[in-house]
């Protein structure tokens, strides 16, 4: 494994004070040598890009949270759709494909599940912008919501897992 990963996370959003994307990045940077970033939730391609090219990542790992997940779920698909909490929603780029598809391939298991619907709001966003980085790359990407009321702990192994055995 090499710091070609890039691990990253949202901050605070809407009526979450806390979003605890940001303490699980924090633990597995402290135990992995993986690049970090926490990024505000907001829409902002520049954002995004910025941090793609400083790192120039071959791996990333995107985690979400999600209120109302019970597991991690393991996003497969990103729609060409944003809606924030109060706007109306519209296509991320009007010439861009309807989906786009990560490319690391988790596997699921007894604290997971495959979906394919990153919702419209951020993290969906943010997906779409990382699978169009690494059509263009051939770097590999996956995302991960997880859930409010995770067990940081427990959530960070699956991750390290991700890392150690997919991102060489």
């Amino acid at each position: 494994m090499n710091n070609k990963v890039l691990l990253y996370g949202f901050g605070p959003y809407a009526h979450y004070q806390h979003n605890v994307t940001g303490g699980i990045v924090n633990a597995l940077t402290r135990r992995l040598p993986v690049n970090s970033h926490i990024f505000a939730t907001k829409f902002s391609r520049i954002m995004f890009q910025t941090v793609l090219q400083d790192y120039q990542p071959e791996f990333i790992i995107g985690l979400g949270q999600d209120a109302r997940a019970k597991k991690i779920r393991i996003e497969r698909r990103a729609k060409n759709w944003r809606k924030g909490l109060i706007t109306p929603g519209r296509p991320i780029s009007k010439s861009s494909p309807e989906y786009r598809y990560a490319s690391l391939k988790v596997k699921s298991d007894s604290s997971s599940t495959v979906t394919y619907d990153a919702g419209a709001y951020v993290c969906n966003y943010s997906m779409y912008l990382m699978c169009e980085y690494c059509e263009k790359t051939k770097a590999k990407f996956a995302f991960l919501h997880v859930p409010l009321k995770v067990d940081v702990d427990q959530c960070a192994k699956f991750i390290e897992g991700v890392i150690k055995n997919q991102c060489h």
